[in-house]
């Protein structure tokens, strides 16, 4: 089944104003970030008391990924109408956590290329049964990807059974990200990934490994966690349909995401959790735009768009028990799970009954 309307119809419907990025606004959000992470970072130097220092580290990871959205932004060209403005602010925001920004925003457009293509999707592929090898069902069955999965994604292990190390990594210049037209802004991201690797291990050299563990490693953790548990609840759940290549259709695939109720984060990391559907449709919206750019054409997306409202931890649960591999279904791929006691369960029958043949 295919919807009834076009992107083009989505667009109709959508304020003109919501496509206008506005460069003195998005500085705004960014600069109320560093603010914020600045007033963290001074509050954890002034305590030692653990039940102080644990949320302080949590809310420093987390401004992280609220710092990478803005980057992210950048990437899409949605901070401002400069492009050199966008890849200044990219690379600032995404070297101090040791993102390639070039390498990474060529990633990131190839994921909303084929977003919910069971072949060529680049995030989160999905795979049949026959496919689901031990590799994993160790990592997305434990749920270890979450503390894993980003790290292992830069580093080029993007799709663990279909990329190796060298060639799709986002750090190497021989990787199948990199091209020779913008040679000079892919350099320069990673060089300023190296200047601040080579900060960040002179810290620990001279403050020490408790230093360099509270200030530097367990907020890159706990931000790299954000990104991957938000871009997995983004794009996999049992309600959300995959596409093999008869079937898919940009449009589809676009639509082939959940909005998630991330409480009262939702605002702090920039509406990417909860207003992901239309940024999927339309990537260029700001994403102080999203809730309005939502509201416009929810009326013209009807049962195609897809929201929950539970909160997000309660979804993952059901998510890491519902989604395995999947089956196709009336012309679309489904999640079925692995463990009989799942509602969508699809595996050998463990009744212990014989189906015998009508006569």
């Amino acid at each position: 089944m295919d919807p009834t309307f076009t992107r083009q119809d989505l667009k109709n419907a959508i304020p003109d104003r919501c496509f206008r990025p506005d460069t003195a606004r998005s500085f705004a959000y960014l600069f109320f970030d560093v603010a914020l992470i600045a007033l963290c970072y001074w509050a954890l130097a002034h305590t030692t008391a653990w039940y102080f220092e644990a949320p302080l580290i949590f809310m420093l990871g987390t401004l992280f990924w609220s710092i990478f959205v803005v980057g992210h932004e950048a990437g899409h060209g949605a901070f401002s109408k400069s492009r050199l403005v966008n890849t200044i602010v990219g690379l600032a925001t995404h070297g101090p956590i040791l993102v390639p920004y070039r390498g990474w925003q060529r990633s990131h457009a190839m994921h909303h290329v084929k977003t919910g293509h069971l072949q060529e999707e680049e995030v989160f592929r999905a795979c049949r049964a026959e496919q689901d090898w031990f590799s994993r069902k160790v990592l997305f069955r434990s749920g270890i990807f979450v503390l894993i999965g980003w790290p292992m994604y830069k580093l080029g292990f993007r799709n663990i059974t279909t990329y190796d190390p060298v060639h799709g990594s986002h750090y190497l210049p021989v990787s199948d990200l990199y091209a020779s037209h913008v040679k000079w802004s892919w350099y320069a991201s990673l060089g300023v990934n190296l200047a601040f690797l080579a900060l960040y291990i002179y810290l620990g050299v001279q403050f020490g490994w408790v230093f360099a563990l509270k200030y530097i490693i367990a907020p890159y953790f706990i931000y790299a966690a954000w990104l991957t548990f938000v871009t997995y609840m983004q794009h996999v759940a049992p309600e959300v349909p995959v596409y093999d290549s008869d079937d898919w259709s940009g449009l589809k695939g676009a639509l082939a995401t959940v909005d998630r109720n991330y409480g009262p984060f939702n605002w702090l990391t920039h509406n990417i959790g909860n207003l992901h559907v239309i940024h999927h449709i339309f990537p260029t919206i700001p994403h102080y735009r999203l809730q309005e750019a939502t509201n416009a054409v929810r009326p013209v997306l009807g049962d195609w768009y897809m929201k929950s409202d539970r909160f997000v931890l309660a979804d993952f649960v059901r998510t890491l028990i519902g989604c395995h591999f999947v089956e196709h279904e009336d012309g679309k791929e489904v999640w079925k799970s692995a463990y009989p006691f799942a509602k969508n369960y699809s595996g050998p029958d463990t009744s212990g009954h014989k189906e015998v043949p009508a006569e």
